[in-house]
């Protein structure tokens, strides 16, 4: 996994299970297996927080999005992610090192994008925080982010997977210039 960097800080796409805390269900496999291809092509870590594993994660994503979903060629993104320890599932957003920036419509501490990118070019490390299903990111992490972003500049909400290849889109595209 040897894809340019024009940055020197890391990128960390954090997905946060908003659905069933208790039990793994097809959605939380489709995202997954919707983002590890970007955040593989990107060259940018993927962070799974709240989401319910009892087991070993990485087996256990590796069997569902496999018996699961034909998305991202039967997981072969997530293995890739896996073998370059760029996955990882946590359970306390503390966990990992960054600027945390919130992903929303409607941002109460609004940010600049063109900053954060800056900031990114010149070493920040930066975790984005996407909320997946209907209600978004919870309040303990909207509260807990240095700034809310708003990807499309115009309070448009997204629907989950286009939000996620959205903001991957735009943040790759602009840090590569």
């Amino acid at each position: 996994m040897s894809r340019q960097k024009n940055h020197k800080g890391k990128i960390t796409i954090c997905l946060v299970n908003t659905y069933d805390k208790l039990k793994w269900h097809d959605i939380h496999s489709r995202n997954v297996a919707r983002a590890a291809p970007l955040c593989f092509y990107a060259g940018f870590d993927l962070c799974l927080f709240d989401f319910p594993f009892k087991d070993d994660y990485k087996e256990f994503l590796l069997k569902e999005v496999k018996e699961n979903t034909t998305i991202g060629e039967g997981g072969k993104y997530i293995e890739e992610l896996i073998k370059h320890g760029k996955l990882i599932a946590i359970d306390d957003p503390k966990k990992i090192k960054g600027v945390f920036i919130s992903t929303t419509s409607k941002p109460d501490k609004s940010c600049d994008f063109n900053n954060i990118t800056k900031n990114i070019i010149e070493g920040d490390d930066s975790v984005f925080f996407i909320g997946l299903g209907r209600r978004g990111l919870p309040m303990e992490i909207r509260k807990m982010t240095t700034c809310h972003l708003d990807i499309t500049g115009e309070g448009i909400p997204l629907e989950t997977c286009t939000a996620i290849g959205f903001i991957i889109g735009r943040i790759y595209e602009k840090i590569n210039l």
